[in-house]
């Protein structure tokens, strides 16, 4: 039953609140009846929890009596009842956030970061010089990790909207009851609504999403955040004009640039994004300019306008009856004139005319007038322009080697390319860049569909620059960097089409081995001397992306974080030494077994020297950005606490040096967790089958959530599965192996070599950002992993001796981990440092524990039948409906 009564805002009365309502709506759409089999099974969930065996066998014997339709009621009841959980959580969340800043003990704020900076001895001329060197991009990419569509993530957001009004104290009875009725309204509405996509999202579709969170959240976010970094600057250097600060907070995209094993993101594509992404900017400052319209009516009989202004503006028959003496009306007039017709050629242009109004306001009295909804729209244009966001490009490098094979063959330049050594690649590719020769043909025919595709890749990024601005092509990345060749190759092809100097090329190191040979690679590439001439070009600065996902599939959580490590270190003191700028690109996923974590503990545990620059890129990958964007109170905090990382890290770092006793224990425990992992998942003989039979990953590959394929390449073996399926399959059989397994043995490994070994570890835990990040970041996992979970989908392996051999390693492994890292920390219990999420993780469990039994049952099923048989669609569709659920109790998919 719905409470009667206003209650004082708890996250538990919200549960409740939002479970009783899910429960009137079950029992709308199902009858009592339903209601009673999801309570069945959620005490058998619990009880089952606290230890009851009878209660387990309860649960299985419940759920397998069901017809699929009765399977299907529990789904909905069970998932829609996280993403209520979740806003909850939420809104508690925004509560203590709200009540830490009423408080001034908000700690990973902005505020919390420039009072360091002061007492650190930090001037306000130098607190301006660190903020003009500073540099955070964020990219948002269409990686195919966030199960839930668009239309859902709308309602959850208006639910969460009308939950924080709940929050008001002073709200009258029929305020209350509206509230109620149409929170009621949205639940059934998701109630019936599916909540996967019914067919493969296509790039358009991602295109349309990702534009989405940046129009309604990312941009007001961003000019809130700006705005709250000048009155926190004029706190604490009131003396210091803060008026105009510097970019150094903005946004990027992937999605309709990268095409890295997606075939689908062709050069039309990424032409007709950026179409899209200029027209939802001017659907955004049109808006912004109607309302200035009606509200800056100041005439020049009251008020004077610049001279400046006043010369802009072209005399319309119009003005005379309707915009006479308003000369801001006038001029406002034309822009939205401008706007509509999609005249101005460049962003500067715009802001340029908009600048003029608050100027001439400024001068003439009218200073509060330049103010508001005007300087909003002005930092939104500085921030954004009339792109929104500059798209990133991304290709894998060897299709970049196999059409260059191509061409060369073709113009007679070199009979087998691939064939040469590194040092002939080089030397070739130099020559190339240095010939004004073109080495594309004016026609592409003839060609294969690869060459095809990469020259038309380039002349699309000219073609984009003409058509709208450099801006909004700005990098280019090529995937599987390895060798020098790999970025020269960037490099003549950008000179082809002439944007060599316009854009950024970027290697994306990803395996163990790439990131070992990073900082030699780059070295070498730096004493070439055409790539020299570009970066000067490009004012000495070179971006260097590194991939987390890849890294951690190939040798194990352990050794890619510290490979990642050591790689950023070398490279940051090699790019030192030759006079270049590094800015790192960290291409971070949303779990913790592809990089993810909180991106402000990720900047703060960087080696210090790695953020010299100021500058840095970092992904915002999949469920992540719904997470973090949906709401504009979260947004804010992610962004304060992602700014406060920052400043600190470039400013006044925790630590300066790491000592050296510590490097070689962290190369041990390196070393020892990428053997253990390689053995383990590239060497135990059927590793792959049980991964396939254990995880519904056969179910994840046909999920149309994403409108990229699962694998690279067509065929190919486990190399070539790309890490967010290996990740998400692990994860929604609640084992998560990827982010955890090795971590045990290592560190095991080391305490038995070494007498004070645990000391030692616990000595790193307290005082190395690095290694606190990396255990905490572990032990979450670990908390959320669930063996007894697990062996249900263990269950699945029909080879007993396969299933005893890997399932019984994977559980030793796990409990090996949870001892290790419950020493370090000096807990009994894991996670006893992270108790909110720890009770979160606990209030979770027995309810996606039911997700996780039908999903069980389903894949058993649906492994019998062939896509002929008459349920083979409705089983896909129930398994589809659970692994959304399980992605929501989890709060993570890949």
């Amino acid at each position: 039953m719905t409470e009667k009564n206003h209650h004082t805002p708890s996250l538990g009365a919200d549960i409740r609140f939002l479970g009783n309502l899910l429960g009137e709506i079950i029992t709308e759409q199902h009858g009592t009846e339903a209601l009673e089999l999801v309570e069945t099974v959620r005490i058998a969930a619990k009880n089952r929890r606290a230890g009851d065996e009878q209660a387990a066998r309860t649960l299985i014997e419940t759920i397998t009596a069901q017809d699929l339709d009765h399977k299907r009621i529990l789904i909905k009841a069970f998932s829609n009842y996280f993403q209520l959980i979740n806003i909850a959580e939420d809104q508690q969340r925004i509560r203590v956030l709200r009540q830490r800043e009423r408080e001034n003990q908000q700690k990973e704020s902005i505020d919390d970061a420039v009072r360091r900076l002061k007492e650190h001895g930090f001037t306000a001329a130098r607190v301006a010089d660190l903020l003009a060197k500073l540099s955070i991009r964020l990219v948002l990419t269409a990686h195919p990790t966030e199960a839930k569509r668009k239309h859902v993530l709308v309602k959850l957001h208006q639910i969460a909207d009308l939950l924080a009004l709940n929050d008001r104290t002073d709200l009258l009875f029929h305020e209350k009851y509206r509230i109620d009725n149409t929170i009621r309204a949205k639940i059934e509405e998701l109630w019936q609504t599916r909540p996967t996509r019914p067919t493969r999202a296509t790039v358009a579709d991602e295109v349309d999403y990702g534009i989405h969170f940046i129009t309604t959240v990312i941009m007001d976010v961003c000019v809130a955040i700006y705005n709250d970094l000048r009155l926190i600057l004029q706190k604490y250097y009131p003396e210091h004009d803060w008026a105009d600060l510097p970019p150094l907070l903005r946004f990027a995209s992937w999605v309709g640039g990268d095409r890295d094993g997606n075939p689908n993101v062709t050069a039309d594509v990424t032409l007709e994004t950026l179409a899209q992404q200029r027209a939802a900017a001017l659907h955004i400052y049109l808006k912004d300019i109607e309302y200035l319209y009606s509200h800056l009516t100041q005439t020049i009989d009251e008020a004077n306008v610049s001279e400046a202004l006043a010369d802009t503006i072209a005399f319309r028959p119009e003005f005379a009856t309707h915009y006479h003496h308003e000369l801001y009306r006038q001029k406002l007039f034309l822009i939205r004139e401008k706007l509509q017709a999609n005249d101005y050629a460049t962003s500067q242009e715009l802001l340029d005319d908009l600048v003029l109004i608050e100027e001439s306001l400024k001068a003439n009295k009218g200073y509060y007038s330049s103010r508001g909804t005007l300087s909003r729209l002005i930092l939104k244009v500085r921030l954004f322009g009339l792109h929104i966001v500059p798209l990133d490009i991304r290709e894998d490098a060897r299709l970049h080697a196999e059409a260059l094979h191509e061409l060369f063959k073709t113009y007679k330049v070199a009979d087998d390319y691939l064939a040469l050594s590194e040092e002939e690649k080089q030397r070739l590719l130099t020559e190339e860049i240095d010939n004004p020769r073109p080495l594309f043909p004016v026609e592409v025919t003839g060609f294969s569909e690869i060459t095809t595709r990469i020259i038309n890749t380039w002349r699309m990024i000219a073609q984009a620059h003409r058509d709208y601005e450099k801006a909004v092509i700005d990098s280019v990345i090529a995937s599987m960097s390895q060798h020098p060749s790999d970025i020269l190759t960037l490099l003549l092809f950008a000179k082809e089409v002439g944007v060599q100097n316009d854009v950024d090329v970027v290697p994306l190191f990803e395996t163990i081995d790439d990131l070992h040979n990073a900082a030699d690679t780059m070295k070498v590439l730096f004493g070439n001397p055409q790539y020299r001439r570009h970066l000067q070009n490009r004012r000495m600065r070179q971006q260097i992306m590194l991939g987390y996902s890849d890294s951690g599939k190939d040798g194990g959580y352990l050794s890619s974080n510290w490979n990642l490590y050591v790689a950023q270190q070398k490279l940051a003191v090699m790019c030192d030494q030759e006079g270049v700028q590094l800015e790192l690109f960290h291409g971070r996923g949303g779990s913790i077994g592809r990089g993810g974590g909180p991106t402000n503990r990720a900047i703060l545990s960087q080696p210090p020297a790695s953020m010299k620059s100021g500058r840095i890129k970092i992904t915002e990958q999949g469920e992540v950005i719904a997470y973090r964007y949906s709401n504009l109170e979260i947004a804010r905090r992610h962004l304060h606490q992602v700014l406060n990382a920052a400043l600190i890290a470039v400013g006044a770092p925790e630590i300066t040096d790491v000592h050296p006793a510590w490097r070689d224990t962290m190369d041990f425990l390196a070393e020892a967790g990428w053997l253990a992992f390689r053995k383990f998942v590239y060497e135990t003989p059927g590793f792959l089958e049980y991964w396939n039979l254990a995880t519904p990953i056969d179910a994840l590959s046909l999920l149309p959530i994403g409108s990229r394929p699962a694998k690279r390449t067509k065929g190919g073996g486990f190399e070539s599965i790309r890490a967010i399926p290996w990740v998400f399959s692990w994860m929604q059989s609640r084992t998560l192996i990827p982010s955890w397994y090795s971590v045990g043995h290592a560190l095991e490994r080391y305490c038995q070599q070494h007498p004070d070994g645990m000391s030692t570890l616990r000595a790193m835990y307290r005082q190395w950002p690095f290694f606190n990040a990396l255990i905490d970041n572990a032990q979450l996992d670990v908390a959320k992993a669930d063996m007894g979970i697990a062996e249900q989908y263990a269950a699945l392996v029909t080879d007993t001796a396969l299933r005893d051999k890997i399932f019984g390693e994977i559980r030793a492994e796990h409990a090996r981990a949870c001892r290790m890292i419950t020493e370090i920390i000096e807990k009994n219990d894991i996670m006893e440092t992270m108790p909110v999420i720890k009770t979160s993780i606990e209030r979770r469990n027995p309810y996606v524990d039911p997700l996780n039994f039908i999903q069980v049952a389903l894949l058993r099923q649906f492994r019998t039948m062939t896509p002929n048989d008459s349920e083979y669609e409705s089983i896909l569709k129930a398994l589809f409906a659970t692994i959304n659920g399980i992605a929501a109790g989890m709060k993570t998919t890949g």
